[in-house]
This record gives structure tokens, sequence and C-alpha cells, in this order.
């Protein structure tokens, strides 16, 4: 196993204004625009921050990492506080059980692509939060496609039927996306495959590796993991059975009365305005999430602790040092353990410092594409 630590990268050079912009300012911005008051081309990202004693915050809040809310039983609707930075539609595919969940793709115009890049991504985030890596990856000849996740943003039919938040059977994240890779793969029949998956999707992806025949065949290359969403994969015995047991007594309810991060403590990213930027958009499920929801999340990362030592192919796994949200209640040495299950030999871990949960997004960027960028070259 290759451990690398990135140094410390200088401080981005522009920074948001000390006012976070308004709803009314950002509702007259375009998403490039917006993405000016950050740091040049970098995508605008949101981290819910739930206002509650640090014991519970620990236990729970690190788990969702996103923003809740109370409500009635079976009234989830979908309250919007600004703009959209990743606008909610077609193009969109099929599920075999007819659900429509929206894709966004990048790649190389007019040219048969190198290698192609199957991502899903994390809780409460859009199949748009990859676009600065695919981007880079298109630079490369790399087409990447990016797809939505049922309950969430990007999932038409949960939308059109004011649905979101909530999912019956967690099972289906993971066959939606081996179902949305061979849907891929129709286009792309022999070219190198690679998964890649941040936070919660990364669970999705190891469970999704495991439960498909790329990697015995080959046509899998490899799987990339970033910020794994470990909080969920080593939840402590007694949190999982009182998730379980609030979702037998509630599991139509919303989790928790929340507020946006207040903008004075990083979370998603180093910059806390960048944070509460992201979540002044429209994309987020509001009010929340059913502890339904939460309790197939958990098993989700059960299954994926238990995928992990199965998994065939090689794997990079990129962390931050200071990410509160994917080791929330475990701490970085859950990330070790992580990376200790996997049997590959071909397995590397790049840590950065000053990283926080979204590396694409921070001012870890530039090394982090570049780690990725290069990882692929090297196993094509």
């Amino acid at each position: 196993m290759l451990e690398k630590r990135k140094p410390t990268p200088q401080p981005i050079a522009s920074k948001l204004p000390t006012k976070v912009l308004s709803d009314q300012t950002l509702a007259g911005l375009s998403t490039s625009d917006i993405r000016l008051h950050v740091d040049n081309d970098a995508s605008i990202r949101v981290a819910g921050f739930l206002r509650v004693r640090r014991t519970t915050r620990i236990l729970l809040l690190g788990l969702t990492a996103v923003t809740a809310g109370c409500a009635h039983a079976n009234h989830h609707a979908v309250y919007r506080l600004g703009p959209s930075l990743c606008q909610e539609g077609p193009p969109a595919w099929s599920t075999s059980d007819g659900r429509w969940i929206m894709y966004r793709t990048w790649g190389p115009p007019g040219t048969r692509p190198r290698a192609v890049v199957i991502a899903v991504p994390g809780w409460n985030a859009t199949a748009g939060d990859i676009e600065p890596l695919a981007r880079y990856l298109a630079a490369r000849g790399i087409r990447v496609y990016s797809c939505g996740v049922r309950g969430q943003h990007g999932d038409l039919t949960a939308r059109s039927q004011h649905m979101k938040g909530d999912i019956d059977d967690g099972r289906l994240w993971t066959r939606d996306f081996c179902e949305f890779t061979r849907w891929v793969r129709r286009r792309h029949p022999r070219t190198p495959l690679f998964f890649y998956g941040q936070s919660m999707g990364a669970l999705t992806v190891l469970t999704a590796a495991d439960a498909t025949a790329f990697g015995d065949s080959g046509e899998l290359r490899g799987v990339i993991l970033h910020s794994p969403a470990v909080a969920m994969v080593y939840t402590a015995p007694p949190v999982r059975t009182f998730i379980g047991l609030m979702r037998a007594l509630n599991g139509d309810r919303l989790l928790f009365n929340v507020g946006l991060i207040p903008g004075d403590k990083p979370a998603l990213t180093s910059d806390a305005k960048f944070d509460l930027v992201w979540g002044l958009s429209k994309d987020r499920v509001r009010p929340g999430f059913t502890w339904r929801f939460l309790d197939e999340a958990l098993k989700l990362g059960e299954r994926a602790r238990i995928a992990a030592p199965r998994l065939k192919v090689p794997v990079l796994m990129l962390t931050g040092d200071k990410d509160p949200i994917g080791t929330a209640g475990v701490g970085q040495r859950a990330y070790s353990a992580l990376m200790k299950s996997f049997p590959s030999p071909a397995k590397e871990r790049d840590r950065f410092p000053d990283g926080y949960h979204d590396l694409i997004h921070d001012k870890n960027k530039a090394q982090a594409l570049e780690c990725i960028g290069t990882w692929i070259e090297r196993e094509l």
C-alpha cells in the first residue's frame, strides 16, 4: 500500500466577500458569475450543519452532513432557498422500475475517449458536483458520466411526487448505479472503465464493484474513493440500533430542526463562506431526510464494509486530515481501517493535511485533480 501526504498548498487568492451573497444577489448571477466570487472556476458546494449538542453531532450530524428538518409524515416538500447551481432536469435515463434519473457527461468532443469514468455523488449532492474533475479529465481524453441519486437531487420521479429525502430500500442505490454502468457501457463497449464515488457515493461504488462482473472481466480498471463516508461504514452498534428504532417508530418523519452552516466554521471545505453560498442553492433537499433514509444509508455503509475485502481492482483513496464530515464519530483511523481491508496490493491513499471533505472544490483542488489524473493514466 502506498500512502502519500500532500504538502499544504498556498491559500486561494480570491475569497468570498466579507458579506455572504444574498438570495437576491445570487438570483441575478449565472453559475459562472457565482464561481468568480469563490475561486475562479471552482463550483460552489454545501454542507448542512445541525444546531445540536456536541455529543449528538458526533453520533448523527456527521452521518448526515446535510440540511434536514422536522415535518409531518408523508409531506416531504422540497423548499428552495436560492438559484440552482446544477440545473435539475434532462438528460435523464430510466431505471428498470421506471425511475427517471438525470445524468451529466463531459468528454473530448468528436473523438473516442481513452477511458470512461462513471461517478456517483454523496448525500445531498448533485450529478454536477464532479464538474471540476470532469473537465480536467475531458482535457486528457477521458469521458465522465455522473448520475443523480434516488431520493435526492436528480431523481426526477421523486421531484414530481414531492417525495425527496426518502427511500424504502437503500440497495436500490447500488442497483441504480449498476444499471447506469450497463447503460453507459452500451455506448462505450470496449473502453477502459473506472468508478468514482464521493462521500456516501464511495460506498455505493464499493457495493457496485462487488455486485458486478466488471472487475472479474478486466473491464473495470480501478475505483476512486473521494473522502468516503467511513462514519457510515464504522458506525457504532448502539447508534445503528437507535436509528433503526427511530425508523420503526417514525420512519416517515424527518430528522432534526436545523439551520445552514453559520459561516464561521469550515466543514465541507476550508472556507466556511464558500460552504454557506453552496448551501443557498436550491439543489439541496429541503426540509431534510427521513429516519428511513438515514437507516438505509447506514445499511449501505455496512454492505460497503463487507464488500471492501472482496474488491479485486486497484484503489485510489483521497482524504483530508481535517475532514469533520466523513469521519464524524470514528476519526481518521477509520480511513486507515478501510484501506487495510482492501486486498489488492495496488492501493494508494493520498492524504491532504489541510484538506476537508470536498477536496476538488477546495484550495487542494489542483493537487487532487492531478493525483486522480495521474493515477488513471498509470492504470490504463
